[in-house]
């Protein structure tokens, strides 16, 4: 007898994880107004999967086209037997690096050495801003903001930036840099 859910079967594809693993779903664009844009105006989009458990928050998939997008929670669906996630298109790598500490040898205090080199990450990055200049130097700085998958924390540096502000929303990362 045909259903609706074996209906919505045929719209599945073939999704690849960033690490290869293949999974069906479907990648569809969301009404405006139904989920908050979270001050990102790149076209929102939406994954739909029937199987519990075979994408989470912060992974990253590719679709037929190759694009990469970071995945993201979205919360209860609607429909059942179906879970829904959040996409947000990669469209840079940057390089990720955090000061490390240690232990001055003589005086036994810690302090911060070299940078570690932690490698690329993916991001969206949008909304390019300036901040009011600094009351004591007068000089005003471009901020960008970030979404990224990798567990940033503030003072790291991200292309030659330093995280000034961090928030965790929807399971994925949300950083200021300039």
């Amino acid at each position: 007898m045909p259903s609706l859910q074996s209906a919505a079967l045929r719209f599945q594809t073939t999704i690849v994880k960033e690490n290869g693993q293949p999974f069906y779903g479907t990648i569809m664009p969301v009404e405006e107004g139904e989920i908050p844009s979270y001050d990102f105006s790149i076209p929102r989009l939406m994954l739909r999967t029937t199987v519990q458990g075979i994408v989470s928050p912060r992974n990253i998939i590719l679709d037929d086209l190759s694009q990469r997008y970071i995945v993201a929670s979205h919360g209860h669906s609607q429909h059942g037997g179906h879970f829904t996630f959040r996409l947000f298109k990669v469209n840079a790598d940057f390089a990720w690096k955090r000061a490390t500490t240690g232990k001055d040898t003589l005086t036994g205090l810690s302090r911060e050495s070299a940078e570690q080199d932690l490698g690329l990450i993916p991001c969206l990055v949008e909304m390019t801003g300036r901040q009011f200049p600094d009351s004591v130097t007068n000089i005003a700085e471009e901020t960008r903001r970030i979404l990224t998958s990798a567990e940033l924390a503030l003072g790291d540096r991200v292309d030659d930036a330093i995280v000034r502000r961090i928030d965790t929303a929807l399971g994925v990362t949300y950083g200021e840099i300039s």
